[in-house]
């Protein structure tokens, strides 16, 4: 957990590469929330309550795509204000920011930065010599472009005109991390930072117009947050070991991908994909108790969404809260890295040219040469199209469990298209500028 002390008092909470921020007024005790996720609502109450603070806000510096937003159960359990960007959809926010805003809390401001880009939606917010960035600047990046109205070209407005005139001596907190940073500076971005050094325009929008996979089940994220996402009954690892002790022990749905299942699951339990979910309920009893199961418990919530006319409740932490505990998690066989897939398919390519070359026509020799080719591009750019190609298939169609709530982090391996800070999924991909 990294802070700053200077007049408001910020708080890092990490939540695997999503990075939540508890801003605090010592004196009044009032406190806000900042990107808070819905799996983690009852620790954030469990913070607040040891701190002795009172939740005031709730801000969201955008829509967000890969994870599922704690505001709204926040706003039930506490009566905090929910705050968004005027840009944003929203049936649940109580407020609205504009550039130029200034909030107060206790008896400090926290001032507001529109920075579209990432999103048409994004603000950063200034607090006391800290920036919250969202996704508008990551660490050694910045957020990816090529969904939910984002924008290159405004992406390049926000880092190269508005931050421009920012101090360099501010810290920066991002929104999220996928290689275990916590924070940096603005004076460390502008010398590191590809992007911030990227000051030609017509280059830097080229660079982000690549396209990249589509964050997994986004669609149906992004439409929760914006409706709110509602308060799940819930049964914790504890509870649920009794209960299935029971003689009418409830049924046990696992609603992540095949692969996943295959790799972890809880024994006994039947295994129905969330986007399998909407042709496949007729198979789930009407007179049992079902408990959705999960990575962390979000996806086991958008299941909750969808079967509200049977009774159900979400495995609190999911399935890592249960193999941190040591209980009820069976492991299956692991999934083949996609890296060691690509080895095999490039040294079966490679094995089976050369025998057609020298059996059938020379002109099958270009197979391996076309692979090699491809492994040398592969190696210098670090970019392997036959991994793109392999990750297509519904084998690997796998949601990291480390990567984010619900969306697959994509970049994380040494074959995939790389990303900021190692990839994810809401990081642009960007390569070094050439000096």
């Amino acid at each position: 957990m990294h802070t700053t002390t200077v007049g408001l008092v910020v708080r890092q909470l990490r939540g695997d590469n999503c990075l939540t921020y508890l801003i605090e007024d010592g004196t009044t005790r009032d406190a806000a929330l900042v990107d808070p996720r819905a799996d983690r609502v009852v620790a954030y109450l469990r913070e607040l309550d040891e701190r002795r603070l009172r939740l005031r806000l709730v801000i969201e510096t955008h829509t967000h795509a890969d994870h599922l937003s704690g505001a709204a159960e926040l706003r039930a359990r506490t009566g905090a204000a929910i705050l968004i960007s005027e840009r944003a959809k929203s049936d649940v926010a109580t407020g609205r920011l504009r550039n130029g805003d200034r909030v107060t809390l206790g008896g400090h401001t926290i001032d507001v930065i529109a920075s579209p880009g990432h999103t048409d939606d994004s603000v950063s917010l200034l607090v006391n010599g800290a920036l919250l960035t969202g996704d508008a600047l990551l660490i050694g990046g910045a957020g990816r472009t090529d969904f939910q109205n984002g924008s290159p070209e405004a992406l390049y407005e926000t880092l190269h005109r508005r931050f421009a005139y920012l101090p360099a001596d501010l810290i920066v907190y991002p929104a999220h991390d996928y290689a275990g940073r916590t924070h940096s500076t603005l004076a460390q971005e502008r010398q590191t930072n590809p992007l911030l050094q990227m000051t030609d325009r017509d280059a830097f929008v080229a660079a982000l117009r690549a396209a990249q996979p589509k964050p997994a089940n986004m669609d149906a994220i992004v439409a929760a947050n914006i409706h709110g996402v509602r308060p799940s009954p819930r049964v914790t690892v504890e509870e649920l070991g009794r209960l299935l002790d029971e003689p009418l022990a409830p049924l046990l749905v696992d609603v992540r991908t095949p692969a996943e299942y295959r790799s972890m699951h809880l024994d006994p339990s039947l295994s129905l994909p969330l986007d399998e979910l909407g042709r496949r309920r007729g198979e789930l009893p009407r007179d049992r108790e079902l408990v959705l199961v999960c990575w962390t418990g979000a996806r086991a919530r958008l299941a909750a969404e969808q079967l509200t006319d049977f009774r159900t409740r979400v495995l609190e932490g999911g399935l890592r809260a249960c193999q941190e505990a040591g209980r009820l998690v069976v492991q299956g066989k692991a999934h083949m890295s996609l890296e060691r897939q690509v080895r095999i398919a490039a040294g079966a390519i490679a094995c089976v040219g050369g025998v057609l070359a020298l059996t059938l026509s020379p002109w099958f020799g270009l197979l391996p040469a076309f692979v090699g080719a491809g492994l040398v591009y592969a190696g210098v750019t670090d970019r392997c199209g036959m991994a793109m190609l392999l990750a297509k298939l519904p084998y690997n169609r796998v949601v990291d469990a480390k990567g984010g709530t619900c969306a697959a982090p994509i970049g994380v391996g040494t074959c995939a298209a790389p990303t900021a800070g190692g990839g994810g999924t809401c990081a642009a991909p960007i390569d070094p500028p050439v000096r």
